[in-house]
């Protein structure tokens, strides 16, 4: 995820050198678009660096097991999504650090999976709704 995300930000920014603008205005957008790039490749590695394990208990609350063996409360932002084979969380921790999570699974082989998409499906109105949580 690091690096495609690093490779999109320098694929954006090529972009923006290539349109048709009047070079102050590309160079405007070009250093906005490399800020925002790095600022979120610098969430992620927060993010990252913060989390071993998210635990998810049947009431729909997450905390994180950081590495140094101590847990904080997670909350679930609209956006996320849970399929078949593959989920995008997106958590805010309490300091107001919002990260994204990838996570992929196979309902039939972990039980770890089953059970994160029955607790997903379940808690639909904690969620946000069926339309988009």
């Amino acid at each position: 995820m690091l690096a495609i995300s690093a490779g999109c930000t320098a694929s954006g920014a090529l972009l923006i050198l290539d349109l048709p603008l009047r070079p102050e205005l590309k160079l405007v957008m070009f250093c906005l678009w490399l800020y925002r790039g790095s600022t979120e490749l610098r969430y992620r590695l927060r993010g990252m660096s913060r989390l071993q394990r998210i635990r998810l208990d049947p009431s729909g609350r997450m905390t994180a097991d950081c590495p140094a063996g101590t847990r904080e409360p997670l909350e679930l932002l609209s956006g996320s999504v849970v399929l078949s084979r593959v989920a995008w969380l997106r958590l805010r921790f309490p300091d107001g650090l919002q990260y994204g999570e990838m996570l992929f699974g196979n309902a039939r082989r972990h039980e770890e999976w089953r059970r994160l998409q029955l607790i997903w499906r379940q808690g639909v109105r904690a969620f946000g709704g069926p339309q988009g949580s």
